[in-house]
Order: structure tokens, then sequence, then C-alpha cells
């Protein structure tokens, strides 16, 4: 097993991405719409902060999911934003990163997604616990 293989090589490339100003239920339905679970929130080529689908069920005040989707989504939006609910400066590895060092990171099981950047702290991608798994059953058989 390659465990200095390259970021590059394992990390989702197309990432669905927000701003501050993306309503929550605009990143509610990209979660459900794309099978993800992380959002890098953007400014301009920058990356300032994630969302999570976790970082929007916690939002829940027991009343989002009693609703119709739209009734509950006008709320989601009146109770929280991106800003509110996103992970501030997220821990991101540059693209130089290999496996092992983001296998090092996600293990420590404080988050399931780690951005990467390169020069400025430009978005390339994203690598997530998913894709790790994937590229290590890949290698395993």
């Amino acid at each position: 097993m390659k465990r200095n293989e390259s970021v590059n090589n394992v990390m989702t490339k197309n990432v669905h991405k927000i701003t501050l100003n993306t309503k929550l239920s605009e990143a509610r339905e990209l979660f459900s719409n794309n099978g993800i679970h992380h959002l890098p929130v953007m400014s301009g080529d920058q990356i300032i902060g994630i969302l999570s689908y976790n970082d929007l069920m916690r939002i829940d005040s027991g009343e989002l999911y009693n609703q119709d989707p739209k009734q509950a989504d006008v709320l989601l939006d009146n109770l929280s934003s991106v800003r509110e609910a996103m992970t501030r400066k997220p821990v991101t590895v540059d693209l130089s990163a290999n496996v092992k060092e983001v296998t090092s990171i996600l293990a420590e099981g404080k988050f399931h997604a780690v951005p990467v950047t390169e020069k400025n702290d430009v978005l390339v991608g994203i690598i997530t616990s998913t894709d790790l798994l994937k590229y290590y059953l890949s290698e395993a058989y």
C-alpha cells in the first residue's frame, strides 16, 4: 500500500463550494442532491470555513423536521446563517501532502474532511474519510 501516495491522486477535485451569502437551505439542498457532507466556504479563491451536514443538524430546533420541506427551509434560513454554523479556519493540507499525513489528521476524529490547498491557500480539492476508505480498499484488493 502506498502511504506516501499524493493527495492529488485521492482527493475530490470538483468541489461544491458556498459563500457567506449562501442560504442554509441552499447548502442543505447541495448536501441532499449531491450525496456530500462538507462544503468549503469561500471568499474569492480563499477558503474561510467549512460547513458540514452535521453543522446543519445542530441547528435543528425540533421544529424543522415537523414542517413541510419548504417551511423547514424558511425556518432554517431564519434560525441561522452559514457564518454562524460553519467552522472557521478549517484545518487544510497542501497539495504536496500524502495519504499518510491526511489519514493521521482524520484519525484524530475531530472531523471527516480536509480541504486541499496550493499557493496562497487556494482551494484545489477536498479529501474525506470516504475518499481514504475507497483508496485503501482499492489498494487492498
